[in-house]
């Protein structure tokens, strides 16, 4: 094992690099870039844990090709490619098949990420155009994106042609669907194209004063009877199954107001409306109509059957993923009913929000990044997706002025993916503790026996410690079967040893095959 003051003397450069926080950690101090640790594109299927785990949101169709692994794709917030852009000159009277729809982003972003080998994705349907909104609600400054100007407003009402209990034609939201719909199923589309698998019909609900007491900026200024409708209407014209419940309708007479004689993709799965945070009473609400709820909510149980997937936005700005795991998610995983439960929309956060206890080190940022994953994975969380890759100050990995990786957090998320995609846990839950110590063993995709561990007792300021990308000063003792050597976060090569110093960023135990 190495002294460690010669650990101290390797990581001298990344310690100054990261001492400043801000924008001092992306570069080396000599001004040049650290190199990225090399990694292969995700190859879906096979055992273990997915690469499909390592999803990503990127934000600018300039950012591409990603420069990290990933293995699966979220367009929200991306390439200018969501509702309100994409009908931008439609009209309420546009049909499925109207010329208005410009695809030519949405084209752009899918053809991007299926050149990086990943195929089924996943899109959020939600932001309504200025057009299908009335002008008080066009001209409402606590919408969410009101901010960005004349294109964005009023994108946190429901269309016009939905009544608050769920009634209505709803005919502007059927015309999005299908059109968006048809345009990515078609049958030379996704030769070259990513396809769209998994439908989320809102983003972060549960951001509303109607529903939640929530401050500005919401999200959704509509009801439960709403959400459930445009959860219903999407499922019969995108997947052919259900009904809508509050008019009666079946898919068949659905699809026949879209002009469609069968849905668009059978194979499709469609994604709960999201919450931010662990809104629990949200999400039940959204499910059973059974908490109390602040507005009418008449739905009983259709939102439940009308999804196949949970969404929770599982950021970390304020707390930790250990907090996450064991004191947030339990909730959760009873309201799911055994539904999957995705993490749709997560990271440290916004680093420049004066709560964030992560803007301050680099080095804290790279170790929070396996422990997310590892943690995430541990709990039942069947799909993560970071935001955002290039998203300026908000879980950023890539720096899109300068062109180029942020470090050492890029590395970080290079290296867990390197570990982590494929490995068979040897434990369930993967992940295990005694009190504040942690290890993750596993089968590594190689065949050796390996283990992530940390002590997450060490908080986030790393950069004032003698090694600052170890974050701690326990003293560990290593099992005997982890007996080849260890590797650190920023990919360094140490000596098998029978004791360790850990902290609160991972090292990698690693065994002989």
């Amino acid at each position: 094992m190495r002294s460690l003051g010669a650990i101290v003397l390797a990581f001298a450069v990344l310690a100054m690099a990261a001492c400043g926080g801000g924008s001092a950690h992306r570069m080396s101090s000599g001004g040049n870039q650290i190199p990225a640790i090399p990694f292969t594109n995700c190859v879906p299927g096979g055992t273990g844990i997915p690469c499909t785990f390592w999803g990503i949101q990127v934000n600018k169709l300039s950012s591409y090709p990603v420069q990290v692994p990933y293995g699966q794709f979220r367009g929200w917030d991306s390439g200018n490619a969501n509702w309100p852009e994409i009908a931008k000159t439609c009209l309420a009277s546009s049909g499925p098949t109207d010329p208005c729809f410009n695809w030519s982003n949405l084209d752009t972003e899918l053809a991007d990420v299926k050149q990086q080998n990943v195929n089924d994705v996943f899109y959020t349907l939600s932001r309504t155009p200025p057009w299908a909104v009335t002008a008080q609600e066009d001209a409402d400054p606590n919408c969410n994106y009101f901010k960005l100007g004349p294109a964005s407003q009023g994108a946190c009402y429901p269309p016009v042609d939905l009544n608050p209990d769920g009634t209505g034609a709803n005919q502007t939201w059927r015309n999005w669907v299908a059109a968006i719909a048809g345009h990515v199923n078609n049958s030379t589309y996704t030769q070259t194209h990513a396809h769209i698998k998994y439908w989320e019909i809102w983003n972060e609900f549960s951001r509303s004063s109607i529903l939640e007491n929530a401050p500005p900026n919401w999200s959704f200024q509509g009801t439960y009877n709403q959400l459930v409708r445009l959860a219903e209407d999407t499922r019969c014209i995108i997947a052919g199954t259900g009904a809508v419940t509050i008019t009666g309708e079946t898919c068949a007479q659905v699809l026949l107001t879209v002009g469609l004689q069968a849905a668009a993709d059978p194979n499709a799965v469609i994604v709960a409306p999201s919450v931010a945070g662990e809104s629990t009473d949200a999400i039940e609400n959204f499910l059973h109509c059974d908490h109390n709820p602040k507005a009418t909510c008449t739905t009983g149980d259709a939102g439940f059957n009308a999804v196949d997937i949970i969404d929770v936005h599982l950021y970390v700005d304020s707390t930790t993923p250990e907090d996450v795991v064991a004191n947030k998610l339990p909730a959760v995983r009873l309201l799911a009913g055994g539904k999957p439960i995705w993490n749709g929309e997560g990271s440290w956060g916004n680093t420049s929000s004066a709560n964030n206890i992560w803007q301050n080190d680099a080095n804290a940022r790279a170790g929070l990044i396996a422990r997310y994953f590892a943690l995430y994975w541990s709990a039942g969380i069947t799909e993560s997706f970071w935001y955002g890759y290039d998203f300026v100050d908000i879980g950023e990995l890539f720096d899109p002025k300068a062109g180029q990786l942020v470090q050492p957090e890029a590395n970080a998320w290079i290296l867990t993916y390197n570990w982590l995609a494929h490995a068979v846990p040897t434990n369930v839950p993967f992940c295990q503790n005694t009190g504040t110590v942690y290890n993750c063993d596993f089968t590594s995709a190689s065949g050796a026996h390996d283990s992530l561990v940390w002590d997450s007792s060490f908080g986030q300021n790393c950069s004032a410690m003698a090694v600052p990308i170890i974050c701690g000063t326990t003293a560990y003792a290593v099992p005997a079967q982890f007996n080849k050597d260890w590797v650190d976060l920023t990919g360094a090569t140490h000596a098998a040893a029978t004791s360790v110093t850990i902290g609160a960023n991972p090292i990698l135990l690693e065994g002989v095959p």
